[in-house]
């Protein structure tokens, strides 16, 4: 590089006949290029290295774009196959023709509905990942059968020592969730305080898995695969559990917040009544029950198998375990004022949620029709 004249760039190492030619190269894509990779300590390349850099990647765009799996979606049956030769065996099924006959009645015109559509996953799936999750649509996601159940299909699980967010296998559940925790920054909420961390990551595993569904949109947003819903997650920092007193609810069956219950006075020496008036709880612990829940009382049911002693021990080394590791990352546990406030909200809400399901089942089964009596 001969810099007699003056007009060079250092940089890109060139030399230049006159200044208009200078600037011009300064708003290059090369000379662009070629400052950072010097800011980051890597050699600069010449220009014909960085046109072939261009057309590489280009290939390499059109590679993936030819790639992109197509799907063919039955917007009659609200199914999506990977082939046409799957939807033409769709269409001349029975559950299909159907499915026609009833759309066309509640349409209310005999022709034919347009069923097919042809879309890119990728495509689709990044202008939905655009959009925050946070909003709250009328229309899920997710497909529906024909039955109007939503598609759940629990063999599509996610293993308890498999990653959530990016399928990696571990031998054991502490190594998972140490695997998650150091590459995606996912935590157990109030870990001291689950009594279940195996059952808690299976049912993780189902809503991620099964249900396609993010661990902090919940049933705000679904998608139409596993990879789609674990890319929304790592991309939208969404690889933990949403921990509010309302969102907690769901994993109730996994934790036990009894120990931070406030103390209450059980000196009251009178005997309470239910508020449903059909039991009666003896101080004693006993409950006597309404001679109109005769045949009830006196059915027999297959008693419910509790757990074992080793599988409660099992269950305890495991917590210990992931309490352990969570402290050596720094984890201090839920303490103080905002676990007692937390503990309280929980237990008032399953209160809630108990009393609710109680009048549910009564309305439901009509046991106590009233005939027009103000105390039925």
């Amino acid at each position: 590089m001969d810099t007699s004249n003056g007009l060079t760039c250092i940089c890109c190492q060139v030399v230049f006949a006159n200044s208009s030619l200078q600037r011009e190269h300064y708003k290059t894509d090369w000379h662009r290029y070629n400052l950072k990779r010097k800011i980051t300590g890597f050699p600069v390349v010449t220009e014909e290295q960085f046109r072939q850099k261009i057309a590489d990647y280009k290939k390499e765009m059109a590679a993936e774009k030819s790639a992109e799996i197509k799907v063919v979606i039955c917007k009659c049956c609200s199914k999506q196959f990977q082939s046409t030769k799957a939807y033409d065996n769709h269409l001349s099924s029975k559950k299909h023709k159907e499915s026609e006959v009833r759309m066309a009645k509640t349409s209310g015109t005999g022709r034919r509905t347009n069923n097919l559509y042809l879309m890119s996953a990728c495509s689709h799936f990044d202008e939905e990942d655009s959009k925050d999750c946070g909003s709250n649509d009328d229309v899920s996601d997710g497909w529906i059968t024909d039955d109007g159940s939503e598609d759940f299909d629990e063999s599509k699980g996610i293993p308890i020592t498999v990653c959530l967010f990016c399928n990696y296998s571990s031998n054991d559940v502490g190594t998972n969730l140490m695997h998650m925790t150091v590459f995606h920054g996912f935590f157990l909420p109030d870990a001291e305080f689950c009594t279940d961390v195996g059952g808690m990551l299976h049912y993780l595993g189902l809503k991620v898995g099964s249900g396609n569904m993010c661990l902090v949109c919940n049933e705000r947003k679904k998608f139409f695969s596993l990879d789609a819903c674990q890319k929304h997650m790592r991309d939208k920092g969404h690889c933990r559990i949403a921990h509010s007193a309302e969102e907690m609810i769901e994993y109730e069956d996994f934790y036990d917040y009894s120990s931070m219950y406030p103390k209450e006075d059980n000196s009251n020496p009178y005997i309470i009544l239910s508020d449903n008036g059909y039991t009666l709880s003896l101080p004693s612990g006993a409950r006597i029950g309404h001679r109109s829940l005769v045949r009830y009382y006196r059915q027999r049911l297959k008693p419910v198998e509790h757990e074992t002693k080793d599988d409660r021990e099992r269950k305890d080394a495991v917590r210990k375990a992931v309490i352990d590791q969570y402290k050596q990352l720094g984890w201090k546990g839920t303490s103080g004022i905002v676990a007692v406030q937390r503990a309280r909200d929980i237990k008032y809400m399953k209160q809630i949620s108990s009393k609710n399901w109680v009048k549910l089942g009564l309305n439901n089964s009509k046991l106590f029709k009233s005939r027009g009596r103000s105390d039925q």
